[in-house]
């Protein structure tokens, strides 16, 4: 696998789908844009509008994740496993990101639920190729790396759930025998019960960080309205808060800010 071409590939695709994601928004594709076909298939598990603005930090953290690869496979002697680890998953996860848009927006929403579990199944591949989060990483590989994968499949794990929710609202189907309200309480319980997975299984507490993000803005949007939900919520995503912290604190010597404490003491 020759190193320099992969991580020209893995920049192309970043450009790629942040173009195509820009380019649906400002020229509106099918003369709609990705929240109009949201607000169509609405349903209760779709967080409060603010929460998309994470795709813009995710965004920002595969730029640098591309930049870091083209810095270290053209520019340094450190190795580059690491890159060779990750393939072609990750230029893989970015064009169907983009192909996901043109489906969602045309209004193929089954076609747009495979393509986003395509997309998740890539980054999954990544994260045990990498054997991310478990082992003691270089504060680099941590900050531009792991983490920016970590924030993406956390995004793509509830984003994948939100996209099923939209494709079983458009098939007009309600929950039955369960009520709506009911399906999405279980739906919340799934989504944190994953983000505890992996944070206790795969230490990725950037992973659950998103999970807390997006629950939290569920509450936000059903805390007038529907209670039991927002309540659901607001419980959940402290949950997985305290979890974060918990697992954080007991696996403090690893973290990035105290190994660059311990680098600056050295120097």
């Amino acid at each position: 696998m020759n190193v320099r071409k992969l991580v020209l590939f893995n920049l192309w695709s970043v450009i790629l789908v942040i173009s195509v994601n820009y380019i649906s928004q400002s020229l509106r594709l099918n003369g709609t844009t990705i929240g109009e076909v949201s607000e169509r298939y609405d349903n209760l598990f779709t967080p409060a509008s603010y929460a998309f603005a994470i795709w813009g930090v995710i965004f920002l953290g595969l730029f640098l994740f591309s930049l870091f690869q083209l810095r270290r496979a053209y520019f340094s002697q450190k190795r580059t496993d690491f890159i060779v680890q990750i393939g072609y998953w990750f230029a893989i996860a970015n064009t169907l990101n983009a192909l996901w848009v043109f489906a969602f927006v045309y209004d193929y929403v089954a076609l747009s639920v495979l393509i986003m579990l395509g997309i998740l199944f890539s980054l999954i591949k990544i994260i045990l190729n990498t054997n991310m989060e478990r082992w003691d990483a270089p504060i680099e590989i941590i900050a531009f790396v792991w983490w920016p994968i970590c924030l993406y499949s956390g995004w793509i794990a509830v984003a994948t759930i939100a996209n099923i929710a939209a494709y079983l609202t458009k098939l007009n189907w309600n929950g039955a025998p369960f009520s709506p309200e009911t399906c999405t309480i279980a739906l919340i319980v799934i989504a944190t019960v994953i983000n505890l997975v992996m944070i206790w299984k795969r230490n990725m507490r950037e992973f659950a960080a998103v999970g807390v993000w997006a629950l939290f803005a569920i509450f936000i949007r059903h805390r007038e309205a529907y209670e039991n939900i927002a309540q659901t919520a607001l419980v959940c995503s402290s949950i997985i808060l305290i979890a974060i912290m918990v697992h954080g604190y007991h696996n403090r010597k690893t973290n990035p800010v105290h190994k660059l404490m311990q680098r600056l003491r050295k120097s």
